[in-house]
């Protein structure tokens, strides 16, 4: 018997899906992780799987962790569906307290570049300019070769681009061409997607982390500094920018350990660019002893 007598086996998405789910979440509860929800999209003999969970909080730092969990994820599902796993994304939604150590094995990393966006807009608008272009150009052809065509209409453009109000819109169109050409090629040399910051990884993953995360990340590290009062952290590809105050204690002392602390979550994040940091630090006023203010008066009482 052969292949084409035996049938074709076909495993759904949603029994993908559950079987990616199922292979993470084996995976992640020996390390105190829990699965959220998973998303896979069969193109062929390849599946696309996402699955989004929640980690200990240090996992987004912990990137050797994640590809192990990544491997056993796409070395289970292959097995189990016959499909070759690629990509595999990892996301994780929530973070808690570590409840055990990394492994000093998974600490080996090495860090990337940021990776490149794929422009799906760019590459959707110049895919529709270009097919509107060729079948403008097929009407024309099987208008002189085809008869009974309609007639296309490059009569009413060419009178309308040239005659509009005294002016013409050749030069303006010609500059809005010239202008999307320039910003397709800016798009073509740069990766984009700067709201990711690139971790360091082994070499046969890549880990990314969100400028937002980090900024939490670095929120959860000083909320263990006592006597600092947090009002904002802002985290740059160049620089951490952090506002609070010192409710009570030595400011000085406040400053050395937030600032060290602030260091220490930089470096487990092992980042390509380690940032400045920039603590503004001000000291909380007693609402007993700040003084009283009398309140403006309105332009209409001058």
């Amino acid at each position: 018997m052969n292949a084409t007598e035996r049938g074709v086996t076909t495993v759904a998405d949603r029994v993908t899906a559950k079987i990616a789910r199922q292979a993470a979440a084996d995976a992640a509860a020996p390390v105190g992780g829990h699965v959220l929800r998973s998303v896979a999209t069969t193109r062929g003999r390849c599946v696309e799987v996402t699955v989004e969970m929640d980690l200990p909080l240090s996992a987004p730092a912990d990137t050797g962790r994640m590809v192990h969990l990544r491997d056993h994820l796409a070395g289970r599902t292959r097995h189990l569906t016959g499909l070759a796993v690629t990509p595999v994304h990892l996301r994780v939604r929530k973070l808690h307290q570590l409840t055990t150590p990394l492994p000093e094995a998974w600490q080996q990393q090495a860090t990337t570049g940021r990776p490149w966006s794929p422009r799906r807009a760019a590459a959707t608008g110049v895919a529709l300019t270009v097919g509107v272009l060729s079948a403008l150009t097929l009407w024309s052809l099987l208008h002189q070769h085809l008869p009974g065509t309609a007639t296309p209409p490059w009569g009413q453009v060419r009178q309308w681009t040239a005659v509009s109000g005294g002016r013409s819109l050749v030069r303006p169109a010609a500059l809005v061409a010239a202008a999307a050409g320039v910003w397709l090629i800016f798009l073509a040399i740069t990766p984009g997607r700067r709201r990711l910051l690139p971790l360091g990884c082994p070499r046969s993953a890549r880990a990314v982390i969100s400028r937002t995360h980090a900024a939490r990340l670095v929120r959860a590290a000083l909320t263990e500094v006592p006597g600092l009062r947090i009002r904002s952290v802002r985290f740059t590809p160049r620089k951490v920018t952090v506002r609070a105050e010192a409710a009570y204690g030595t400011p000085h002392d406040i400053r050395g350990t937030a600032t060290a602390t602030i260091e220490r979550t930089l470096r487990s994040m092992v980042l390509r660019r380690a940032p400045g940091v920039r603590l503004v630090l001000r000291t909380a006023q007693d609402p007993r002893t700040a003084p009283i203010r009398r309140p403006a008066r309105e332009d209409g009482d001058a």
